[in-house]
């Protein structure tokens, strides 16, 4: 009887063991899949969110989501897929439950230059922690960059010294090289804006420490083009590239913020922002800008006593007022990053004149010919004024 009752327990905790087994595997979850159509959508609206440019293809190729994040190349993949073409969220050819690959790159084509920051993160990352990684090792990558330059040449009109590429023609001659301030000077004589949009995309998508200032010189034309501006850049002969959408949307320009100490109107923008993000947090944090600029205007116009303008409020171009402040702020990132050339803002003293800037506006199509003499009293008051209501100014240059 003992025997018979100790095997019967034994077959009892047998089977009792087999039921929890069971009820275990029944339990636990299936391993979760994450789908990278998901995560790159996420991975968009947080660089957005946080005042990055973004482009981006909207479907994956080649089994990869790519997008542009400022001057940053993003790719996000999902590892151990046997075939490339495949959406990389299909289950016949992938594994939905392995974590994708996230590898973000800068500058965006790094074929002659070589890859200033190269970044492979899980695309599992948290959004407010890949925001905040990609900013900080982007501005390290590009401060390494600044360290490394060598200034072989000089710029034709000013004479300061560059990187012979950081130099651009302005005009149709390949000799005549330009700084960034001097490309508006009286100096410059037919000037050639739709070669220069081209060179400056392909400088700033090769070069992660190309001069800041060319952002500048791209949000005067982007914010002053005509309705035929894309027509007219696409219909340039001998270009092989298309031109980049912020020369229609100068929202979109991307500029290099002052390394070291910011003031508080562009705390927590990172190393960069686009120009749409820069304007609404300078204009948040100083709403008297244009009456400043007013003011200014009115003791100028009273000083002249020859003469009987217009009122002052009449000389704020509004649709050149995004460059002012790009320019104010990038001349300022200019002045920290070659703190032994020039100062840009005695460059800019004289870097605007008015046939200069109606020529280029003629050649991109601009309504804003004829205000050319006002376009250049707003770049020229706007500039200093905002950079000094700013704190960017050092006080010897006020």
């Amino acid at each position: 009887m003992t025997r018979n009752r100790k095997k019967k327990l034994a077959i009892r905790a047998e089977a009792d063991g087999g039921s929890h087994a069971r009820a275990a595997r029944l339990h636990t979850p299936a391993p979760k899949e994450i789908l990278t159509a998901d995560l790159h959508d996420r991975l968009i609206n947080a660089f957005q969110v946080e005042g990055w440019p973004v482009e981006t293809d909207g479907f994956p190729e080649g089994g990869i989501w790519t997008s542009w994040l400022g001057p940053v190349w993003s790719m996000l993949s999902r590892p151990g897929g046997t075939d490339t073409e495949a959406d990389p969220d299909d289950p016949d050819h992938y594994d939905l439950t392995t974590v994708p690959e996230l590898t973000l790159i800068t500058p965006k084509i790094p074929i002659n230059s070589g890859e200033a920051m190269v970044l492979t993160l899980p695309g599992t990352t948290p959004l407010t922690d890949l925001v905040h990684t990609v900013g900080e090792e982007l501005g390290r990558a590009r401060a390494s960059k600044v360290d490394e330059l060598v200034n072989n040449a000089q710029c034709s009109l000013c004479g300061d010294r560059y990187p012979a590429a950081h130099l651009l023609p302005a005009t149709e001659h390949d000799r005549l090289l330009h700084c960034p301030f001097c490309v508006f000077d009286g100096d410059t004589l037919g000037g050639h804006p739709l070669r220069l949009a081209y060179l400056i995309d392909a400088l700033t998508d090769e070069d992660a420490a190309a001069p800041a200032g060319w952002s500048a010189v791209t949000a005067p034309l982007a914010c002053a083009a005509g309705p035929d501006f894309r027509e007219r850049l696409e219909g340039d002969d001998g270009v092989l590239r298309l031109p980049l959408p912020h020369w229609f949307d100068p929202g979109q320009v991307w500029v290099w913020l002052p390394p070291g100490d910011l003031p508080p109107a562009l705390q927590g923008l990172g190393p960069g922002t686009s120009l749409n993000t820069l304007v609404m947090a300078v204009e948040a944090a100083h709403p008297d800008l244009r009456d400043r600029f007013h003011a200014e205007m009115a003791g100028i116009l009273e000083e002249d006593e020859k003469d009987s303008p217009p009122a002052a409020q009449d000389y704020l171009v509004e649709q050149l007022w995004p460059a002012v402040i790009c320019y104010a702020v990038t001349t300022a990132t200019q002045f920290r990053e070659r703190p032994h050339r020039q100062s840009p803002w005695d460059l800019l003293t004289d870097g605007f004149e008015e046939g200069t800037l109606a020529d280029h506006f003629h050649q991109i199509g601009s309504t804003l010919i004829p205000q050319s003499f006002r376009s250049m009293l707003t770049l020229t008051i706007g500039v200093p004024l905002i950079s000094n209501v700013l704190g960017l100014k050092p006080d010897y240059e006020h």
